[in-house]
This record gives structure tokens, sequence and C-alpha cells, in this order.
């Protein structure tokens, strides 16, 4: 870890269950886990089903399963919602607006940006220069700088399988940008991920590093 950033990253480093203490009844809370649906944050969450009502999860594949949803079978507590990925925004869904299965909603994509949402997120262990790594299927599209500027609470979990700028054009976060900071597990990745009805494999091969600009 770069000394440059070491006191910045302890002053932010909590455990998940305090981390998830900022969330609140009726909060969007955006799930930017991508191939880490098993993590410390989403467990801590679920230990709170009781204290909470309305929390709306934006996932950005809800067939990974989680904690929170197996918590929460009425849905009065959290409602999980699909939306994160452009392309499951636009194939996962019927014509009647929403999947077989329970949760399954479709995303108005006029709902993506909202103040006041929690967002959480699995990257990589913290590089030399501060950033912090999302996994190589968020690679070239920058999808969740939109939705970590405009939240209110940024919490990242730290997964040391996910491996920074393993991809180009892999998306990243500044230390700066980050409220709280968890420790992991560090699970197993999933080994693919669905798009657009086909299965993508997850690739840990090396690649130059990406254009780091925040």
């Amino acid at each position: 870890m770069s000394l440059k950033y070491a006191d910045e990253y302890a002053r932010k480093f909590t455990f998940a269950e305090e981390a998830v203490r900022v969330i609140k009844s009726g909060n969007r809370v955006i799930y930017a886990f991508g191939i880490c649906s098993i993590n410390e944050l989403d467990r801590a969450l679920a230990m709170r089903t009781d204290e909470l009502y309305g929390v709306k999860i934006i996932c950005n594949d809800i067939s990974c399963g989680y904690y929170a949803m197996d918590a929460d079978f009425t849905e009065e507590h959290f409602k999980f919602y699909e939306g994160i990925y452009p392309g499951i925004r636009e194939s996962a869904f019927n014509e009647g607006g929403k999947t077989t299965g329970k949760g399954k909603v479709k995303y108005s994509p006029d709902q993506d940006v909202l103040p006041g949402q929690v967002f959480m997120a699995t990257v990589s262990p913290m590089d030399k220069d501060g950033y912090f790594w999302f996994g190589s299927n968020a690679a070239e599209k920058h999808i969740f700088k939109k939705y970590y500027e405009t939240a209110e609470h940024v919490i990242l979990e730290i997964n040391e399988r996910i491996l920074e700028g393993s991809e180009p054009g892999q998306e990243c976060i500044h230390i700066y940008q980050a409220d709280m900071i968890v420790g992991s597990n560090n699970d197993d990745l999933l080994q693919g991920f669905k798009k657009s009805g086909k299965y993508y494999q997850y690739s840990n091969k090396t690649a130059a590093p990406a254009n780091r600009a925040v």
C-alpha cells in the first residue's frame, strides 16, 4: 500500500456491520458487486432486515443470489431490481415489463441517477496511486461512475481476487471518492456472467493499465 494514502485508508477502514448502518428505510442502494455476489456488505445488510423497510436494491444480475434477498421473502424490507448494466436492461425483460421469478422488476433508465442513494461495490486492493479497480466485467464501460458520483455514501469492499487494471479501460475509483472501506472474506469470483442471453467467461489475463482519470 502506498504510504501517501495510508492515513486516509486507515481513517476510512471499518467493519461491514458498521458501514451498512448508514442505510435507512426507503433508501436506494446500488449493488455494484458484479462477479462478487457473495460478500460481507450484502451479508451485513441482510442482518438488518427487521430494522429496515422499503429499501430498493438495484443490482446487475438477480440470478446471482444475495443474502438480503433470502432474508426477506415478503419484499417488505428489501425490493430487488435488475438494471445497472445496459445489456441486461435491454434484453432481460419481457413485454409485460417484468420477468418471471421473484423480484425481477424492470428498472427504468430514467431512474438511474438520484441523489441520496448508497453505492456499495467490491473492488481490488488499492494500488500505489490510490485507485481501487472494479471487476473486469465492467471493463471499457465506465458504468459505475454516474452512481458513485451522485451517492450520499460510497462503500467499498476489498476482494483480493480482483486484479487491478487487468483489462483495457477497466473502471476504477479513487480513495478520495470513497467514504468507507471494509475487508472481505475474499470468496471465489463467479466464473462468468450473463449478458444479452450469452455467457461470458471472467478473465484474469494481464493487460495494459487503464486511463486512471476520474
